[in-house]
């Protein structure tokens, strides 16, 4: 037997708005509150939060919106890495880490085609690597300025199953973050 349900007036409209609503889309904005680079997120910690595949990312900018604190988690015992200024590999920034066995380390490259390559120079103002069973949790500070554009922040995300800079990444994830101005 087929049942048809009509929907009374009240509900029906009730129903339209909630459809037509605009989306309101999570930006970063300046925060008061600056986050501590340990390696471990904390709730509220930061501004901004996003679930990019089965990452999360956390970004908060300083209240001048001068720095830019970033944290990734990831479900990995190996590396992660942020990719700043790009949603590609070629031409960003990129801050990779991975704790072995309680021994952190932590790299600044820049990326060059499907590869990448250290840095000469360091512009990280604070960082922290920390692995927790299943769970490896990067966290750095850096100047905001030559990454986030007046559009946005673009970055990619990516983690590894190895305590290393080398190996292919597991998963990666491509994101941009409209910041409020």
């Amino acid at each position: 037997m087929n049942r048809t349900r009509i929907l009374k007036p009240a509900a029906l409209a009730a129903l339209v708005l909630a459809v037509s609503a605009p989306l309101t889309a999570q930006t970063l904005a300046p925060s008061p509150k600056a986050p501590a680079a340990d390696g471990m997120v904390s709730p509220g910690e930061y501004s901004y939060t996003s679930a990019q595949k089965d990452m999360t990312l956390h970004l908060s900018l300083s209240a001048d919106g001068r720095t830019l604190y970033a944290a990734l988690e990831a479900p990995t015992t190996g590396w992660v890495a942020v990719g700043l200024g790009s949603t590609r590999m070629d031409g960003a920034f990129m801050v990779l880490g991975y704790d072995a066995g309680g021994t952190p380390a932590v790299r600044e490259d820049t990326g060059r085609g499907h590869r990448h390559t250290p840095n000469p120079d360091r512009i990280l103002t604070a960082q922290a690597v920390r692995e927790t069973p299943g769970k490896t949790v990067l966290e750095f500070a850096l100047p905001a300025a030559p990454h986030a554009a007046a559009s946005g922040l673009k970055l990619i995300l990516a983690y590894g199953r190895r305590d290393d800079f080398t190996s292919i990444h597991a998963r990666y994830a491509q994101v941009e973050v409209p910041i409020a101005r």
